[in-house]
């Protein structure tokens, strides 16, 4: 049974999605569950849609990663299908698969963004029956938020991002400034700068129009105090703070401090502009460390600091990060779910969480990782400093997900870039989220 593959890719509704999993081709949630909490004592192969993980030294992540889970369980086989660099391109083509019923891929990493919409189109098999009832106490609330849609459990965690402030300690220390502690100080540091002709741009982050930049306006959100949703899931967007944190982003641009082709920028082009020596402050991902700090690909190796996000002045609220990352989702479809569910419980274990503090240029979903050897041996301030984050969820308990990024990232766009006042962004974006939760959004 195919669902709406429109619908679905937009993150809206299905009215025969439900049957995957209540009675579809005799498919029955409960039967479902039931041989999902088997490990099978057979011979199984799984297929894992997996992207890149980031190395620390090199090696291919996710092939230690199965080689540790098979020799736990030499029974069942491992292979890999390489999903798409980057999160949109992997949501619409894993939907178009499991849409059709696909049995593979077994188990999927998929964004920290997607359990409502895959959850809503019961493309993903709810796991909270499946884990032991302590099982979340190890891990960052936020992560557990962002993994249940209407009281279910949609993903297993594996990784967060978290984000951060990168910067350039050889030119703070020349001009004999500190560290900011508040987006004003940060602007009155980076125009400092500027002007002594030592730095092109003072401060790089994310403005395209695109995912990236919905989770730099929840931040700077955040920062002011600002709601986007109510509790109850309606639009709550507007006031003076929601207006703080728009004329922040546009006073970045109108002042010089952020260039004005920060419209276009995604993480990738703010971390290139970085290492290449042009910017002084970064907002990025944890995992910009890696390539910031390796000497064969940046220019400003041994040259940088990182540190948590600065807030506005006033408020007493700092070190704001969007709760980020990929978790592993379990295909209803698949064949072997006892042995895809094992699989997705070993990832998100102490063994891979140590392996992935040691290896990976990520920060491991379990607590106790960051504080673990491995992570004290990497050296990695993203990890280390990460218990340290205020982690604030993105408005992705919706499966209209895709149409409320689009309502926060397209007005936001254009106050950036200086065609939209920012009282007139706020209300856009308070008029684009209230359609896109009503599901009249295209």
């Amino acid at each position: 049974m195919a669902l709406n593959r429109r619908a679905l890719l937009a993150g809206g509704v299905s009215t025969v999605a439900a049957g995957l999993l209540s009675g579809c081709g005799g498919k029955n949630l409960d039967d479902l569950l039931t041989r999902a909490a088997t490990t099978p004592k057979a011979r199984a192969r799984l297929t894992w849609w997996v992207s890149e993980i980031p190395s620390r030294r090199g090696a291919v992540v996710a092939d230690l990663i199965i080689r540790a889970f098979e020799h736990r369980h030499p029974r069942i086989r491992v292979s890999k299908i390489n999903a798409l660099s980057t999160s949109d391109g992997n949501r619409s083509a894993i939907a178009t698969q499991l849409a059709g019923g696909s049995p593979q891929p077994d188990v999927y990493l998929g964004d920290t963004t997607w359990p409502a919409q895959f959850g809503h189109s019961s493309l993903a098999l709810p796991v909270e029956t499946l884990l032991p009832d302590s099982f979340w106490d190890a891990y960052p609330a936020a992560l557990r938020r962002s993994s249940t849609y209407q009281g279910s459990v949609y993903a297993v965690p594996f990784f967060t991002d978290s984000t951060y402030l990168f910067y350039r300690k050889d030119l703070l220390a020349k001009h004999g400034l500190r560290v900011p502690r508040s987006w004003e100080e940060l602007l009155r540091t980076s125009r400092t700068v500027q002007k002594s002709g030592d730095i092109d741009a003072g401060f790089l982050w994310q403005a395209a129009v695109t995912e990236a930049l919905t989770a730099n306006v929840a931040e700077f959100l955040a920062d002011a105090g600002a709601p986007v949703l109510d509790r109850g899931g309606r639009a709550v967007l507007g006031g003076d703070k929601a207006e703080r944190a728009f004329s922040l982003m546009a006073e970045f641009t109108s002042s010089g401090v952020t260039p004005r082709s920060v419209t276009t920028y995604e993480e990738s082009d703010a971390q290139d502009a970085f290492v290449g020596g042009r910017g002084l402050f970064l907002r990025n991902w944890s995992y910009a460390w890696v390539n910031a700090a390796d000497p064969k690909v940046s220019r400003v190796a041994g040259k940088i600091g990182v540190t948590l996000r600065p807030g506005f002045e006033g408020t007493g609220r700092s070190g704001v990060s969007c709760a980020g990352g990929w978790s592993n989702f379990v295909n209803p479809s698949s064949q072997e779910l006892g042995a895809a569910m094992e699989f997705a419980r070993f990832c998100a274990g102490d063994e891979v969480q140590r392996l992935l503090a040691r290896e990976a240029g990520v920060v491991p979903a379990l607590t106790s990782a960051l504080r673990s050897e491995e992570a004290r041996a990497a050296g990695d301030p993203t990890v280390l400093r990460a218990a340290g984050l205020r982690l604030v969820d993105r408005p992705v308990q919706t499966p209209y997900y895709p149409q409320v990024s689009k309502a926060l990232y397209t007005p936001a766009n254009s106050v950036v870039g200086g065609d939209l006042s920012p009282a007139a962004g706020v209300r856009a974006a308070r008029e684009g989220l209230r359609k896109a939760l009503e599901g009249k959004a295209q």
